[in-house]
């Protein structure tokens, strides 16, 4: 198995007597395990009468095993030590993965591998269960993303898996005379079977105590079968060749043209599609982004994208249109294939741009940084369907060398006869509506006179062109001698109105860094106007210089600006080797970067229907947003924002551009792979960037305290009803912090498993730790499709009662359990340089510049006492204590 230099873990892969491919993997970094279990089976597989059936019964393998019969119990476990657990089900894999206490994983091993063995199948827990799956489908009917995906399943060969329904209802997973807990059970026999599966164990402990703790997986039912490929074609001719006009719920403005083709899985060895792709996806000059956008056609264009499956996949290259666009739209299609001519062309040139994308990957393989354990090993369990075993971890950055067969093979799809065309905006002409989401949509077929045009377009316009050598990837990257241990950022400048704080990076030993720089500028939160300027100032500076530092982005190097709460935030990340020449040119293009009227035009336009569409969100999102600005004055709701927007003029907001560094108070950190020779080079220059502005005090972010029973009710016609309860901390103290930490790590599991699983209140139900503005609260929501906001407070509130209850009663050794397992989530380690960046960062912008938050916290924990959170529950539960309660109806 090929490893990156940077990985120091041990690996084993063995294959269990049944057929179970198992990778086992020593990771002596962390306190916690994670495990993943994929399994060859998804919605493709539903019965044709039986849509939903594979969902179902991923939603039902956690309600219990015959060891194991409580239905929460293996959720409360994993919670219990620590961890969280998950599934999802998709066309032709499920996957079922938990992360938790490394102490805990042999108990915790059992339990999960019993739900692949004897898994329980109650006929009271389909009762409930099937009003879940209900519930889900009824909270994402109105998802444009969903809506869409259905016009897809409706209009392609209606004999290929794809075009089932894959959520499932109540109304297709009832009951026919017999309880469907016999059919799940059939289906579960049929397809969860041994050699069909894949299971990744990371953990502490050595590889031969993590084969041990394998063995139960070897219970698992396995045979001989091989899984049936499937035969159907996805499209059939009278399924291409089509225009497909969509009506989406929010405003959107999209053009999508597709191209079939089969999907051989031995191409991931050469990376042809995502070359293809990365040709096609180019920004820079010349590209088909660069003319189109010059011609304020589009805003956004992205290449590759699409559905892909064992016997297809859709190659998709997607235009976010402007208004005018819209109607140009069979140009742009005209023009992508002027553009493709050009690839045809040039392949001469491709090897050495195909060498500087190989290059790339090789360097992030070797600079990989580990992420959340428990992602990384589900993500290794599907590609462990994929991929053979040398490629299990190098599968998704290998590229062997250009293929021109592969390449030519692949143009070949890209014909004007293997084309779909998808045209998605809000005054389109439909004549259908697509079953379950009810779509409004119209499909015609395409002219054959525009089609034979089509293919007679064989060469590009002028000034197009492919991307050039990539100068970026010239810089080297050495790997800096550490100068000296240095356990906490320091400051190298202090003066007024400018902080420049850095940190070697002694830890994670990779050739990255990360640079923050925060602007904080008084104009920006004059008035609502001053703070939607902001965000439309970082949308347009985004914009203006994407041609310009899209080679950067290509060599590993990332950009972003956003607007905070009284400014600018600028975060560059990557490659240490020409990071700071990127990090200047961008500070240098903030200042003077022109931006043109006829972009700010777009971009407002765009902006206001952005904000106008949050109200078409679900509930919960828009309670959770009215939340926020209630809390944080400079923080104000979408719909504030838009109306504030929409009287600005493009000289009103040069104006502003200039005033918002007029008088700044600007706080930088570097962190990463470079000394500090680098640091006080960039501080020097960042700080002669900003010698024209006047100083200005650090802004304080206001927040709005809640000291009395507060409520904000909205009316939504249509929608889910919803609500949010939420107390905040009275004080900023630690103790208040652990406190609030505290009683959330004690009461979200079993929140989840009353509201959701036993009383099937609706589908989004959920408690969390939510501090603003760095002042600690805890919220509790629930969203459901067939109770209204009082019905759902009357239930939460009694839940509440019985946990105060609970919690009076609980045992010393249950309190015990509950602070290892708080103790266990706020002592984790930083997985990685981003971060442990982003947490040093976070101190800063806040003040706290003993950069000892996690340490406080562990030890208010450690003094905290279960006397102490009954007395604070029992004094937050009270009728008049303070709390914000949001309703929706």
């Amino acid at each position: 198995m090929k490893l990156s230099n940077n990985d120091s873990r041990q690996y084993q892969f063995l294959t269990l007597d049944n057929g179970l491919r198992v990778l086992l993997i020593n990771d002596e970094s962390t306190a916690k395990s994670a495990v993943s279990l994929t399994v060859n089976v998804g919605h493709f597989d539903d019965p044709e009468d039986r849509q939903g059936m594979a969902h179902f019964l991923e939603h039902m393998l956690f309600l219990g095993t015959i060891e194991h019969p409580d239905s929460g119990g293996f959720s409360q476990f994993i919670s219990q030590y620590g961890g969280q657990s998950n599934a999802w089900t998709g066309t032709e894999h499920s996957s079922y993965y938990f992360d938790c206490d490394a102490e805990r994983l042999e108990e915790a091993l059992e339990r999960f591998s019993q739900f692949f063995v004897s898994p329980l199948l109650s006929e009271g827990d389909t009762e409930k269960e099937r009003e879940a799956i209900d519930a889900e489908f009824k909270m994402k009917i109105k998802d444009d993303g969903r809506r869409i995906y259905q016009v897809h399943k409706e209009t392609i060969n209606p004999a290929h898996p794809f075009a089932k329904f894959s959520v499932g209802t109540r109304d297709t997973l009832a009951d026919r005379g017999d309880n469907i807990a016999s059919e799940l059970r059939a289906f579960f026999n049929a397809h969860y079977q041994a050699q069909w599966m894949t299971l990744v164990i990371a953990a502490p402990q050595p590889l031969a105590t993590l084969k041990q703790y394998s063995l139960p997986f070897g219970n698992i039912v396995g045979s001989q079968e091989q899984k049936q490929a499937i035969q159907v074609p996805m499209y059939r001719q009278s399924d291409l060749q089509l225009e497909l006009q969509i009506k989406p719920r929010k405003h959107m403005q999209k053009l999508i043209v597709s191209f079939a083709m089969p999907n051989p899985e031995d191409l991931y060895k050469h990376k042809s599609v995502s070359f293809l792709a990365h040709l096609l996806g180019y920004e820079g000059k010349g590209s088909l982004y660069s003319i189109l956008k010059s011609q304020g056609w589009i805003n956004a264009l992205s290449a590759g994208g699409g559905i892909t499956g064992s016997n297809f996949r859709d190659f998709n290259i997607s235009f976010a249109l402007t208004d005018e666009g819209i109607e140009y739209y069979e140009d742009i299609v005209e023009m992508l294939f002027e553009y493709l001519a050009l690839i045809k062309q040039n392949t001469a040139a491709l090897p050495r741009l195909y060498q500087d994308k190989s290059t790339l990957l090789d360097i992030a393989f070797d600079n990989q940084e580990v992420g959340r354990m428990l992602d990384w090993v589900n993500s290794i369990s599907v590609n462990m369907h994929h991929y053979s075993e040398a490629d299990f971890l190098y599968g998704d950055y290998r590229m062997d060398g250009f293929s021109q067969a592969h390449h030519e093979k692949l143009l070949s799809y890209l014909c004007p006869t293997n084309m779909r065309l998808v045209l998605i905006h809000p005054d389109v002409e439909v004549s259908h509506k697509a079953k379950w989401y009810n779509t409004p949509y119209s499909v015609t077929t395409i002219a054959k006179e525009w089609i034979e045009s089509l293919y007679n377009v064989h060469m590009p316009l002028p000034q197009m062109s492919l991307p050039s050598i990539n100068p970026y990837l010239s810089a080297k990257n050495p790997l800096h001698a550490v100068e000296y241990e240095q356990d906490k950022p320091v400051r190298l400048a202090d003066q007024p109105g400018f902080e420049f704080w850095f940190k070697q990076d002694t830890t994670f030993r990779v050739t990255k860094g990360h640079f923050y720089l925060e602007i904080d500028s008084a104009p920006s939160v004059t008035c609502h106007k001053h703070m939607a300027l902001s965000r439309l100032f970082a949308d347009l500076f985004m914009d203006a210089v994407a041609e310009r530092f899209y080679s950067a982005e290509l060599a590993g190097l990332s950009y972003h600006i956003n607007s905070h709460q009284g400014g600018l935030t600028l975060h560059t990340a990557g490659l240490t080797g020409n990071q700071i020449t990127l990090v200047l040119e961008l500070v240098e293009a903030l200042l003077h970067q022109p931006i043109h009227a006829a972009r700010f035009a777009e971009y407002k336009k765009q902006l206001i229907r952005h904000w106008k569409n949050h109200n078409k969100n679900k509930p919960v999102s828009e309670l959770f947003s009215c939340l926020g600005a209630h809390l944080m004055p400079w923080n104000p709701s979408p719909e504030d924002l838009a109306i504030a927007l929409k009287s600005a003029s493009f000289n009103e907001f040069q104006l502003f551009r200039k005033q918002f560094f007029s008088a700044i108070h600007v706080k930088a950190f570097m962190h990463g792979n470079w000394q500090r020779r680098h640091a006080e080079k960039l501080k020097t220059s960042v700080h002669g960037l900003f010698s024209n502005s006047e100083i200005l005090d650090d802004l304080k972010r206001p927040l709005n305290e809640i000291n009395r029973v507060e409520g904000i009710q909205i009316q939504r016609e249509g929608n889910d009803h919803a609500f949010i309860e939420y107390f905040q901390s009275q004080t900023n103290s630690v103790e208040e912090k652990v406190t609030l930490m505290a009683i959330n790590n004690l009461l979200n599991q079993d929140y989840f498993e009353q509201l959701r699983t036993k009383e099937q209140l609706g589908y989004l139900v959920g408690a969390g730790y939510a501090p603003f503005n760095t002042r600690a609260g805890v919220a509790f929501y629930i969203q459901s499709p067939n109770f209204n906001s009082e019905h759902l407070l009357t239930r939460h509130g009694a839940f509440l009662k019985t946990f105060a209850k609970q919690l009076r009663e609980c045992d010393e050794a249950s309190w015990q359990r509950s602070k290892e397992s708080l103790l266990l989530q706020i002592s984790e380690k930083d997985k990685n340089l981003r971060l442990r960046a982003q947490r040093l960062w976070i101190s800063i912008t806040n003040d706290f510049h003993q950069f000892d938050m996690q340490c406080r916290l562990i030890a208010a924990l450690d003094k905290l006492e279960r006397s102490d959170v009954v007395a604070y529950v029992d004094n937050m539960l009270k009728p008049d204590s303070p709390r914000l309660v949001l309703q929706c109806n």
